[in-house]
């Protein structure tokens, strides 16, 4: 090959990835720019693991002719449809991942965070019911609002620290698992043995994994406390670090052991290890983008096992039958589309059933014989399209009518019981009698990779990676290890992403009522889709919140009825459905009507209770703000009988923290003091924290507005605080970032 030769070569490759990257230099400032970055960075990984890795089994071996019929030379257009076929096929192999593999990770891990809470509370004081009403969280942020925020931020701590909990737990899970089949004698232990199954498996080891470990994850985000102690940050940093003090020196321990055991598979252990550092950097990559539905998912949960009695009793059976109506409507369109336009278009594009399964039969890695480009190009199209028509079309169809079951039955739990069992028991049915049902309960178990191969398609050696597979049949304990995740990954990743639809636009608002002298009830309120009914109006079963819409403008209403204008003017501020509602029933109707008119005219947003638990008030007294070397840097007051010297209080902080240090050896840091009536609560940042002086019990409300308040003064402050010379000038005037935020 000459030197335009080998450049025209490297273009021809590398040309479908470029085109892919450029449209993010024009949306890399908006969120969807955030989402396409973190897109494009996993297709690049897998590209590198999946298909140019593997080249390191095939130094030494002769690249594959993807041969040529006799009407295909010099027909540039088929090289060039070949190589947009092989990009489309990378990339719908990669989409799989997000689409199917990690939405089961995302919706099965908030119940094993449920387990966790489950121990804590078993291990607290108290009846069963006080413990449950103890229980808090914190979500004030619509998914979408989340969302942005986390992206925008560009924080990648928590990633860092999961990728690296997961690379840790690989040599130790992957060495366990050959034990496990060498005990059972299933399988030879021999890891070059039955390679492509071991390598199928792997990725359902790392779901598995990924699982466990984001359900630590939700402990921290969600935020759960149990009587106004956090306890899901415990569990997850004490996690963390026995992992990684055990797991470190037992994983270099796993991998000697590989080496001493199997030294002829080295390269094959390279490549296990390079898939599975592959999925899991494709896991933290949509971490922050799945992670708002799982605390929704999450939350849910709580909140039915705290009033599962109320739930009980308000929950509408009436409209039950759209779970099933729209059921047996997702799968007759799913049946049309599957078997007459899509079964109609797979034997126009790849001819009879018989070149079809010539077609596959081509792309087997360890093929004999002849191997056609225009095979190769078949093989790519049929990736592409069973990608489309068996997994993104039966999804949207699925997603479609779910979500729509959600909003008309107004019942997470009762659209998902009366829609799935259907669906479910359809998809059955059809598979007993040969045909494709909309849920796969037992996918084809392969191994796509790429083998090196070149095409004199365009009148030179044209050498690139095709698309070729193995056989990966699992069998024996590895059958039965993947069952969990085979046989509910569709159904679950139907859930999840009809829950994603479902939430991601709706906003959320936060509101404070008052249960007696002692007690307040945090209420969240989210948007809803359709104006609720006279009968739950009337019958205010369900708590509503209305708050005018941030766009009105009142002097642009000068011809609306005075009505209108005045309840425009009363809801300038969020207020309860209730504390507006008329007593007398005719006028009851009346205003039903007059908020229908002005909610249909996007005057104001009307909001559903969601979530809701009671907490203790607790009476803040004053708030010190201390350098990490006990210097004070700023106080306030709360109260105006509250005055203490902000020096002394400093000093006795450094006091204290280093007896406690000295006298305990303990690396953990001192997060509350109990006195009597008085609690201290106190938070951290990198080089302040801040302690709160309250009177009664301690709750996550005021802690977490401390910690808020910590974070956003080290902001404020950072280059300041990076070599803080003792001036107190810098921060004299944030009394009002205070007040604004421990408002009540």
């Amino acid at each position: 090959m000459n030197f335009i030769e080998i450049v025209a070569m490297f273009l021809l490759n590398a040309i479908p990835i470029i085109i892919l990257v450029i449209p993010y230099f024009f949306i890399r400032k908006k969120l969807a720019g955030k989402i396409y970055f973190r897109i494009i960075l996993g297709i690049m990984i897998f590209y590198l693991v999946y298909w140019v890795l593997p080249i390191i089994f095939q130094v030494g071996t002769p690249p594959l002719e993807l041969e040529l019929q006799a009407g295909d030379v010099g027909n540039i257009s088929l090289g060039i449809g070949y190589i947009i076929a092989h990009v489309g096929s990378l990339i719908a192999l990669f989409a799989y991942y997000p689409l199917v593999t990690l939405p089961f990770i995302f919706f099965i891990a908030p119940f094993i965070s449920i387990i966790y809470v489950r121990n804590r509370i078993k291990k607290e004081v108290g009846t069963k019911s006080e413990k449950l009403k103890g229980l808090t969280y914190q979500i004030i942020e619509s998914p979408y609002k989340r969302i942005r925020t986390d992206l925008f931020k560009g924080d990648w701590s928590r990633e860092k620290d999961i990728l690296k909990l997961l690379i840790v737990l690989l040599p130790i899970s992957l060495y366990l698992l050959q034990v496990l089949l060498k005990i059972t004698g299933v399988q030879s232990a021999s890891i070059a043995d039955d390679a492509n199954a071991l390598g199928w498996f792997i990725e359902i080891l790392f779901v598995y994994l990924a699982t466990f470990i984001f359900s630590l994850e939700i402990l921290l985000s969600s935020q759960i406390a149990l009587r106004g102690r956090y306890f899901g940050e415990n569990i997850r940093e004490q996690t963390y670090k026995s992992l990684y003090t055990v797991g470190a020196p037992i994983s270099i321990l796993s991998i000697i052991l590989f080496l001493v055991e199997d030294l002829g598979s080295i390269g094959l252990i390279i490549y296990f290890f390079a898939y599975f550092f592959m999925a899991s950097f494709i896991f933290i990559l949509f971490l922050k983008i799945f992670e708002p539905i799982s605390l929704i998912i999450f939350i849910k949960i709580i909140n039915w096992w705290k009033n599962r009695k109320e739930s009980k009793k308000k929950m509408n059976m009436t409209n039950f039958y759209y779970g099933i109506v729209f059921s047996c409507l997702a799968f007759f369109v799913f049946f049309i589309l599957n078997n007459v336009v899509f079964g109609s278009s797979l034997l126009l594009i790849f001819g009879d059933l018989e070149n079809i399964e010539n077609i596959i039969n081509s792309a087997n890695f360890t093929t004999s014989g002849s191997v056609y480009l225009h095979e190769s190009l078949g093989f790519d199209l049929m990736n592409i399209f069973n990608f489309v028509a068996l997994i993104v079309v039966s999804l949207i169809i699925a997603v479609i009518f779910l979500t729509l079951t959600l909003r008309l039955t107004k019942s997470m739990f009762l659209g998902i019981i009366t829609f799935l069992p259907i669906l479910i028991l359809l998809s059955i049915l059809f598979v007993i009698i040969g045909a494709n049902g909309m849920i796969n309960f037992a996918p084809d178990t392969y191994w796509i990779t790429g083998q090196s191969s070149y095409t004199s398609i365009f009148g030179f050696n044209f050498f690139t990676l095709r698309t070729a597979g193995f056989n990966a049949d699992l069998t024996g304990i590895l059958y039965y290890l993947a069952i969990p995740y085979q046989t509910t990954q569709y159904i679950f990743n139907i859930i999840f992403w009809s829950l994603l639809i479902y939430y991601i636009r709706k906003n959320f608002r936060v509101t404070n009522v008052s249960v007696d002298e002692t007690h307040l009830e945090k209420v969240i309120f989210s948007s809803i889709t359709e104006f609720p009914s006279y009968e739950d109006y009337s019958k205010g079963k369900i708590r509503y919140l209305i708050t005018r819409s941030e766009d009105v403008v009142m002097k642009n209403l000068v011809l609306e009825r005075d009505e209108v204008k005045s309840l425009l003017i009363s809801v300038e501020t969020e207020k309860m459905l209730e504390d507006l509602k008329p007593t007398d029933e005719k006028e009851m109707e009346r205003f039903y009507f007059t908020l229908k008119y002005l909610y249909n005219n996007n005057y104001i947003d009307v909001l559903k209770q969601e979530f809701s638990y009671v907490f203790e008030k607790a009476e803040k007294q004053g708030l010190y703000i201390i350098y990490d070397d006990g210097r004070g840097l700023f106080d306030y007051n709360f109260a105006e009988d509250y005055n203490h010297d902000p020096g002394i209080v400093s000093g006795m902080f450094s006091a204290i923290t280093s007896f406690i240090k000295e006298t305990t050896k303990s690396q953990e840091l001192l997060k509350t003091i109990d006195h009597g009536d008085i609690t201290i609560l106190i938070e951290y940042g990198k080089r302040i924290f801040g302690a709160l002086f309250i009177k009664g019990k301690q709750t996550t409300e005021v802690r977490s507005s401390l910690k808020e308040l910590v974070n956003s003064f080290e902001a404020k402050y950072a280059d300041v605080l990076a070599d803080w010379s003792g001036a107190l000038i810098y921060f004299k005037e944030d009394n009002k970032l205070v007040e604004s935020i421990f408002k009540d």
